[in-house]
């Protein structure tokens, strides 16, 4: 009798449901066509059951994203689409979006400058976040966490949350950080966000071929909330996308990774 072989696998973290996809789409299915094994862990994954925080970026948001009465399952089923368009594994882990977390009947987060500040004193979720493991940590291939592009204090807390767990991962170099878009658009943010790391990185981008880019977008396609957040139309953001993610010399695409160094 032969042993079955164990197959790659590569676990993509994602601070919102979009992140993983809208940043790394393009290698998940690059690993799925190579036979690879593909889970993108959504760490602010939750639903929200009671009354709404009333803040103004809550109320921007829904009205933003068009998603009905209940716009995070709405988000949900977008991200559950996203991941069967690109034939991945999923997981939500059941924490709100930051917008959504409330101490004392106060939102912690109501405006959109306090998304991209510091993580508020009073927020539970890194608390909260210690509790919860990365699958496969021991074993897998390579964990892809968010670098921190645009400073938004989800992607902060879950790129500090898998920092720490990494120190238990038997190989540092399975470790890759992906620049986040469309943060990664803004000037000189990705730099900011290195320069901000305490570890010493080196670029690993990832080539990515037509076929691959095509995935890419039809499943950016299955955000329509993001889409009408974002762009016009999903002509704009294919365009977009193509653009953003082109070489220097725009005759290929790639995404951008960051690898421990040395």
């Amino acid at each position: 009798m032969t042993q079955e072989t164990q197959r790659e696998l590569h676990v993509i973290i994602s601070p919102h449901f979009d992140d993983g996809v809208f940043s790394c789409g393009g290698l998940a299915h690059q690993l799925r066509a190579r036979g690879a094994d593909v889970i993108i862990m959504t760490m602010m994954g939750g639903l929200y059951r009671g009354e709404l925080p009333d803040s103004p970026i809550l109320a921007d948001l829904h009205q933003r994203w068009e998603a009905g009465a209940d716009p995070l399952r709405a988000r949900q089923l977008e991200d559950e689409q996203a991941a069967t368009a690109l034939s991945v594994d999923y997981m939500h882990v059941p924490l709100p979006d930051c917008v959504y977390r409330v101490v004392d009947g106060l939102a912690l987060y109501p405006s959109e400058e306090s998304l991209f500040g510091a993580v508020h004193p009073a927020d539970y979720a890194p608390r909260l976040l210690n509790g919860i493991q990365i699958p496969g940590l021991e074993t897998a291939a390579a964990v892809y966490l968010p670098l921190g592009v645009g400073h938004h204090v989800d992607h902060q807390i879950v790129r500090d949350w898998g920092m720490r767990q990494a120190l238990d991962m038997p190989d540092m170099s399975a470790l890759r950080f992906y620049v986040e878009f469309p943060y990664s658009k803004e000037d000189r943010s990705t730099e900011m966000a290195l320069a901000a790391m305490d570890w010493r990185l080196q670029p690993a981008d990832c080539r990515l071929s037509e076929a691959d880019m095509r995935a890419k977008i039809r499943a950016i396609a299955c955000y329509a909330s993001q889409i009408s957040t974002f762009w016009h139309s999903e002509e704009a953001m294919a365009a977009d996308v193509r653009r953003a993610f082109s070489d220097s010399a725009g005759s290929h695409y790639r995404e951008r990774f960051w690898k421990i160094s040395g």
